[in-house]
């Protein structure tokens, strides 16, 4: 298409919309308008299907109610661009600026490839949606994987199995807002307003919870939430080793907490799995459910601790004081090791309690044929 081309459907576009003579409803489906330099786009109610957008600056353009389904806006500039009532199923938007966006009340769920029976997810991954509005919009599914969402309103947004790994949303309206089954491993909730948010099933694993108000939230089954009673600088340290170990290494940072004191900590479900926790004192922690595969944690304090349920696969407890802890259902399997690039070595690392002090404790129901003693 040429910039002619695309001047003329544009006029008579405008034309369709102000509902004017020789008015023509713009067709730009499946168009390649990437690099493109036009703000203030005027395309409300339009048919724009599959258009490709990457790379493009479309800052303060208006989209609204228009058929996006597939498009893609890849790395595209739309700041303070307006989608409210579009269909963005299937729409990808990573690493898009589109801070201070509207999108209030589009429809971003997965969509179906034509032609086939797969479904595409709308990605946000990467994206910058600070300050943008996101009320009442349909994310179900949706990648919004390190993406920057701060002071964000997504009140009333349905979320459930969304991917919000390492995502920023501090001081984000996430109020009432459905994120049922979401993961928001190492997210930054810093400030955020949760009030009556649906996050039964939400895994918040390693989230920084500092300042965030989940009055009347539904957190049945949530795991991770017991972070939220540690000090900030805790929060952060195991937020980047929660990204630290989602994305294999590339990105975060592995968590050493050697020789602190967690005495007492309420933190079930705690993710510290290859963490370094040598001499770290937990003395009656509730650690129940917490991962800790791959964890040095020789001559750690975890006298009276509650590891029930935890997965303790490969640990290393070696002159650990685990007087009177609880270890009942608690998992202790051999882990392969794996090198540098994440291949397997063939070497197995089994559960090593070598010179532990194990007085009283309870391993009952434990299967411990593979630990080191």
């Amino acid at each position: 298409m040429t910039p002619r081309e695309l001047v003329e459907i544009l006029k008579k576009h405008d034309l369709y919309v102000r509902r004017m003579a020789g008015g023509v409803r713009a067709d730009l489906r499946q168009q390649d308008l990437s690099n493109i330099r036009l703000h203030g786009l005027k395309l409300s109610d339009s048919s724009l299907a599959a258009i490709n957008f990457t790379a493009a600056d479309i800052s303060r353009s208006d989209f609204t109610g228009s058929d996006l389904y597939g498009a893609i806006f890849e790395r595209a500039i739309a700041a303070e661009a307006i989608f409210e009532r579009c269909d963005l199923r299937g729409v990808r938007f990573t690493r898009a600026v589109l801070t201070k966006a509207r999108l209030k009340g589009a429809d971003m769920r997965p969509g179906l490839v034509r032609g086939s029976n797969d479904m595409m997810q709308t990605n946000l991954s990467d994206a910058r949606l600070d300050k943008a509005d996101l009320e009442r919009t349909k994310l179900d599914g949706a990648n919004f994987r390190n993406a920057t969402i701060t002071d964000a309103n997504l009140k009333k947004a349905n979320l459930p199995n969304a991917d919000l790994r390492g995502a920023d949303l501090s001081g984000a309206d996430l109020r009432s807002t459905y994120l049922n089954g979401a993961d928001l491993g190492g997210a930054n909730l810093s400030n955020a307003m949760l009030g009556q948010a649906k996050l039964n099933g939400a895994r918040l694993v390693g989230a920084i919870l500092t300042g965030a108000d989940f009055s009347g939230a539904d957190i049945r089954e949530a795991t991770g939430m017991g972070i939220a009673k540690l000090a900030a600088d805790l929060q952060i340290i195991l937020r980047e080793h929660t990204v630290w170990s989602d994305t294999g290494g590339t990105q975060g940072s592995r968590a050493v907490l050697e020789s602190r004191d967690l005495s007492g900590a309420d933190i079930p479900g705690i993710y510290l799995s290859g963490a370094s926790l040598k001499g770290v004192r937990m003395a009656g922690a509730n650690l129940s459910g917490g991962q800790f595969v791959l964890t040095d944690m020789r001559e750690a304090d975890l006298s009276g601790a509650d590891l029930r349920k935890a997965d303790l696969s490969g640990t290393i407890l070696i002159c650990a004081n685990l007087t009177r802890a609880k270890l009942s259902y608690a998992t202790m399997r051999p882990v392969e090791l794996r090198d540098p690039n994440g291949r397997p070595t063939g070497k197995m690392a089994a559960t090593n309690f070598k010179g532990a002090n194990l007085t009283d404790a309870d391993f009952s129901h434990v299967d411990r044929s593979d630990i080191v003693t």
